[in-house]
């Protein structure tokens, strides 16, 4: 079973392909099953020239679609 923040980001890495760190790294307390996750698999400049208006889930998918893929395959492997 997972029952470090280590052992989850293995398992998520492993079954999903999606890499994240132990929230233990980022000063979260030991025994907290935290995680985090960096945003940066996109264009940034792109994004900014084209963010106008509200920037929704179409937006995100439409500029950030490696990072919505990564969402969306940790809520399924969660499910």
């Amino acid at each position: 079973g997972i029952h470090t923040a280590g052992a989850l980001c293995s398992q998520l890495l492993e079954s999903t392909g999606v890499a994240v760190l132990p929230g233990t790294d980022f000063g979260r307390p030991h025994g907290e099953l935290s995680i985090r996750l960096a945003y940066v698999d996109f264009d940034g400049a792109l994004a900014i020239d084209n963010a106008q208006g509200e920037l929704d889930e179409a937006w995100l998918r439409t500029h950030c679609p490696r990072v919505m893929d990564g969402v969306d395959s940790m809520v399924s492997w969660l499910a």
